[in-house]
């Protein structure tokens, strides 16, 4: 009985860590259960731009987050979303900045994605870090 429960101890973790480490955008949620936002308001410290591309014949967003705040902006992570051509969400994927962002500055970000009609990227969350300058 123990080692049934150990092996599926196993099987469980290890699956949810393959589940994590996935690089592929997962289909978009049912309607009414997209992914939202931890940050509503982020607009007002962060401007985000981006231009879809191709890196190896495959689609690829590249951009750039700006930091319009007097404080580090830490543990960045963006919502990344494909739509469809009627702007329905269709494929989505978190995934984080790498840097902080110190006040004024810019960071930017390349990310591999499906396929899609159109894009969206927002910030996703955040922390803020560092000392406050210039608010």
């Amino acid at each position: 009985m123990k080692v049934i429960n150990a092996f599926a101890a196993v099987a469980l973790v290890g699956s949810s860590i393959a589940g994590c480490a996935s690089m592929e955008a997962m289909p978009a949620a049912s309607p009414g259960h997209e992914l939202r936002t931890f940050a509503p308001g982020w607009e007002r410290f962060f401007t985000v731009s981006w231009e879809a591309g191709q890196r190896n014949g495959r689609p690829i967003l590249s951009g750039a987050v700006r930091n319009q705040y007097g404080a580090t902006a830490t543990r960045v992570q963006l919502l990344v979303e494909g739509l469809d051509d009627k702007g329905g969400v269709v494929s989505h994927r978190v995934v984080w900045l790498g840097d902080s962002i110190e006040p004024y500055d810019t960071a930017y970000f390349n990310v591999p994605f499906g396929p899609a009609a159109n894009y969206r990227v927002t910030v996703f969350a955040y922390d803020w870090g560092g000392r406050m300058s210039g608010v």
